[in-house]
């Protein structure tokens, strides 16, 4: 033993030499366990040898008759038991998960010795896992197949305490622009979304400016997905509410792959949904016989939508709303020899998508347009030292992109500029302005531009979209005539990007103790840039940093706009002790954060820390930020209080970085905003401390008969430390910034039971109660308080994602070959199956306000409090998705066709409502006696639109994106071999 550890101890230690920044590595594989014994004496066996067949992976037992294996990626295995006087046993479909062990347990016999074969037994998957610590789902690539979702962020979403959001009414809480995705977001029992770490491949996917992941990984290419919503052990930091683990695939022995095709345009009524998904693996070739074993795994996908996010209540596709994507992962596994293996990945993906906007209805090519890049690669070298100890060290870089700009002009900041101003609101104040000049030449707007582009407009008009004219005595070009209607008037850009290594070693120091020693060291390079009026050639309302005033990166930047460069470093060990059925999953973990920025010495007086009346931001008005320490102690029990009842209790203290898009400001504009003062605009404080979770939970699982089992979690979270704007009483002007000021507790039960399949039917359903309270939903809720610099309420509140009750039910009805119906001579329905999700779920709460002012009009941007906040909810919601399948085997292919359906009975379901009325179709605003003399005033029709102003307000009201989706039917056939 002394020996073992001076070796992990050594290899800890050369790790440490070659450190260089790096990124955080999760878990990647899992362990093997089990005991054999004589089966006509039941003696326990030494000697023998367990392996896993088609792998070079094996253990002896020991005096007791146990063994481990250790270091087992994730997937499904055969394992083959030998001695010299007994029949080998084979034991097939043993699964292995990420940071999981896999019990299997042999009995050997003398007289089936006689037989002459090997016995032959098929393994299930516990519907009880002994070594759950705390609440863990794992959802391996079957499932994944069958369910009627795609990608990862939807499986998740079906389970137990994580909570789907899109609320239309809060987006202006907590600034969309920069959390926008194009699916809804995940809360994960009662968190902030950007406190759920996502990982693939063990490497992290997230954005630390933002706190998002906006990765897409091809279906197909998932051998599982892990869901963590608690007590997940001292190697994974800096995620306080849960983390997602995805693993794809690799190439097997033999080449295999697939091809899939969905599209929804069969039918007359569609969204114009497309996917196109190809992958194939298999051994490397040229390699096979000098380095056996070595495989690679490549998929690509290619997806279009003309409607990402279809409304019920409107019957053709939204305009304005589409999606198009790419997205590719490679692995190579190269193994040099038995012991010694190296892996190299990669993925891409890319999303450019539009954003539906109701009060843009009337100018929609000028909501806003988004592009999202994300691309990784990383190298991972795994030691086998000996049977129970290895080592891995890897090497990994990440970059993720998002630009999000105006429909027509993007990026492009020179088509943005009116110098002589641009529309806003129509008359009624409803909708953004659009062009109604109908055709007629007349000048609208003018700007300058670049005169080498003055020969291409005159030659090719054809090629614009629309009608300028050029003025040589004031050098400028002027839109005569086209639909240039009111601009979004915000460009923003951000990128992020990480280099680094990690060193890990894991021992099975004992039969009953395996530990892990494990170090982190990350550096990323953070870019920024948000310009708040770029439609205003002279606006200097531009917070940025590492690129230019122009919105071009740069490194050539002085202390003022140059990138970040935070580094984090994590030292962390963690013991698993397995004795009898007692599983004990200890750990701690130390977390070192310096954001490497500067901050003032003095908010009061950030332009003079003595006090004087000093406007100019120098050099020596900042300091240093102070580097960030924390303990984070991680402890998990699981023990037996029977033979088919298991009892787990968690505890677990978690720190979460806060999104650094809170913590940096380009002081340029820090400079400008202090001395100007006037609109409201939030920027970062580099004072920020890493938010605090304090978790504990607790269950029991207890197998019911041999197919069936419940499990009943409870728990618990105290959150503090949380991010929230204010506004701060400085000189020479106030301004609002970040502070570390909100708390919440969250609270509930997981109930879930799941049947395995019997009589061709599976069954898994979960409910989850909750109560989610906190000060502060987003670290924006509070922006209209600090905009008029009253006090913040200090008392807790319903936060707007605290779902009281969710219900998933996953029913899946299945038949092998030679199963089913007859007719005739033939099985129609053999190979066939169909899966059902059933999702029912409370709804979520919004602050009543008064009715005596109108609350969609643009102009409205806060209201009068008619109840407590939160203090509401809206209806519940039921949804049904199904998917029906059935597989037609040719030759060694098998050709799978499906219909998938979601919102399967159409229902309307509501995401968001009126916060005067409660409803998601009218304000009722109109019943009141200001709304009737507003309707007296606006009784005609005055522009081109045609409508009165009454007419506008019912087109108004019904905004698209108060509703869920309505019935889509898609097809699709996927052929693998």
């Amino acid at each position: 033993m002394v020996k073992k550890i001076i070796s992990m101890a050594i290899v800890l230690g050369l790790a440490l030499i070659l450190i260089l920044p790096q990124d955080l590595l999760a878990g990647t594989t899992g362990k093997i366990s089990g005991k054999i014994i004589n089966e006509e004496t039941g003696e326990v066996l030494p000697g023998v040898a367990v392996s896993i067949v088609g792998t070079k992976m094996g253990a002896l037992t020991d005096e007791n008759g146990e063994f481990y294996i250790i270091n087992v990626p994730p997937g499904n295995y055969t394992l083959k038991a030998e001695l010299i006087g007994y029949a080998p046993v084979e034991v097939t479909n043993v699964d292995v998960s990420v940071d999981l062990t896999s019990y299997i347990d042999y009995s050997l016999s003398r007289k089936a010795l006689e037989l002459g074969k090997t016995i032959v037994v098929t393994a299930e998957r516990p519907l009880v896992i002994k070594d759950k610590t705390a609440s863990l789902k794992v959802v391996e690539a079957e499932e994944i197949q069958n369910l009627p979702t795609r990608g990862y962020e939807d499986i998740v979403g079906l389970q137990a305490g994580v909570v789907r959001f899109r609320d239309n009414a809060n987006t202006r809480q907590r600034g969309g622009h920069q959390t926008a995705a194009n699916s809804m977001q995940l809360n994960i029992r009662g968190g902030r979304s950007s406190e759920v770490a996502y990982y693939v491949d063990g490497f992290s996917q997230q954005d630390p400016l933002s706190g998002v992941s906006t990765t897409n990984i091809n279906n197909n290419a998932l051998a599982e997905v892990e869901i963590s919503t608690g007590g997940f052990p001292a190697e994974y930091g800096w995620a306080a509410s849960g983390v997602i683990n995805a693993t794809t695939k690799e190439g097997t022995a033999e080449f295999a792959g697939s091809v899939e095709a969905i599209t929804d345009n069969v039918l007359s009524d569609n969204y114009d949904y497309n996917n196109y998904s190809v992958d194939i693996g298999g051994p490397i070739p040229f390699l096979e016989e000098a380095m056996s074993g070595s495989s690679f795994f490549l998929s690509g996908e290619r997806r279009w939508q003309g409607d990402r996010q279809p409304s019920s209540i409107i019957d053709d596709p939204l305009p304005h709303n589409s999606l198009g994507g790419w997205s590719g992962q490679g692995k190579l596994s190269l193994k040099f020899n038995d012991n010694m293996n190296l892996k190299i990945g990669g993925m891409y993906s890319f999303d450019n998508w539009k954003e539906y906007r109701h009060n843009y209805y009337f100018d929609i090519e000028h909501s806003p347009k988004y592009e999202d890049e994300n691309y990784s690669m990383y190298a991972k070298w795994t030691h086998t030292l000996n049977p129970e100890t290895f080592y891995s060290t890897s090497v990994s870089y990440f970059v993720t992109k998002r630009i999000r700009g105006d429909g027509v002009h993007f990026d492009d900041l020179e088509m943005y500029k009116r110098p002589n101003g641009q529309p806003s609101f129509d008359a009624t104040g409803l909708f953004y302005s659009w062009d109604d000049i109908n055709g007629e030449t007349e000048t609208i707007f003018d700007y300058v531009i670049d005169t080498t582009l003055i020969d291409s407009i005159e030659t090719e008009p054809d090629e614009w979209e629309y009608i300028y004219d050029y003025d040589t005595t004031t050098d400028r070009m002027y839109i005569l005539a086209g639909d240039e209607g009111h601009v979004w008037d915000d460009l923003y850009k951000r990128k992020s990007s990480y280099i680094g290594i990690d060193a890990d070693i894991t021992s099975q120091i004992t039969p009953n103790h395996l530990m892990k020693l494990g170090l982190d060291f990350q550096r990323h390079t953070l870019r920024y840039y948000r310009h708040l009026f770029p439609t205003n050639p002279t606006s200097q309302d531009i917070d940025r940093y590492g690129y230019d005033e122009y919105g071009n990166e740069t490194d050539d930047l002085d202390w003022r706009n140059e990138a970040k460069h935070p580094i984090t470093l994590a030292f962390y060990g963690q013991d698993k002790f397995e004795w009898q059925d007692l599983v004990v999953n200890a750990g701690l973990r130390w977390d070192y954060f310096d954001s490497k920025a500067l901050r003032v010495k003095n908010l009061q007086y950030p332009f003079d820390p003595e006090g004087g009346t000093n406007i100019v931001l120098d050099r020596t008005d900042l300091e240093d930020s102070k580097a960030e320490t924390r303990l984070s102690p991680r402890l998990g029990v699981a023990f037996p209080i029977s033979d088919k009842t298991v009892f787990h209790v968690s505890y677990g203290l978690f720190f979460q970085r806060p999104d650094l898009q809170n913590l940096y400001v380009g002081y340029d504009y820090y400079e400008y905003k202090v001395n100007s003062g006037g609109y409201f605009y939030p920027f970062g404080n580099p004072n920020l401390e890493p938010e605090k979770t304090t978790a504990y939970e607790f269950g029991i699982d207890h197998q019911l008969g041999d197919n069936t089992a419940f499990q009943v979690t409870a728990f618990y979270k105290d959150v503090q430390n949380l991010t929230q704007v204010a506004t701060f009483p400085a000189q020479p002007k106030a301004y609002s910034i970040y502070f570390n000021q909100d708390f919440g507790t969250i609270k509930g039960m997981d109930f879930s039971l799941k049947m395995r399949r019997m009589h061709n039917i599976s069954l898994d359903l979960a409910y989850t109660l909750s109560w989610a309270n906190g000060t502060g939903s987003f670290a924006g809720t509070q922006q209209n308080i600090a905009w008029v610099s009253s006090e913040v309420p200090v008392q807790t509140a319903p936060l707007v994602f605290d779902m009281r009750h969710k219900f998933t039910g996953i029913v899946d009805i299945r038949t092998g070959r030679g199963e089913g119906p007859m007719l005739g001579n033939i099985y129609p329905l053999e190979n066939a199956g169909v899966n059902f999700v059933f999702d029912l779920s409370s709804g979520t709460p919004y602050s009543p306000v008064r009715l005596d002012a109108d609350p969609i009009t643009l102009y409205s941007v806060s209201y009068t409090p008619a109840a407590p906040v939160n203090s509401r909810y809206s209806d519940w919601k039921f949804r049904i998705d199904m998917k029906a399948s059935k597989t037609f085997h040719i030759g060694r292919a098998n050709l799978d066709v499906y219909v998938w359906v979601l919102n399967l009975l159409d229902g309307d379901n509501v995401l968001a409502v009126y916060e005067s009325s409660g409803s998601a179709e009218s304000t009722y605003w109109l019943t009141t006696e200001s709304g009737e003399n507003w309707m007296d005033t606006y009784n005609t029709a005055s522009d081109a639109s045609g409508l009165t102003g009454y007419e506008k307000y019912v087109l108004k009201e019904k905004d698209p994106g108060n509703y869920d989706i309505p019935r889509q039917v898609r097809f699709g056939i996927r052929m693998s071999f």
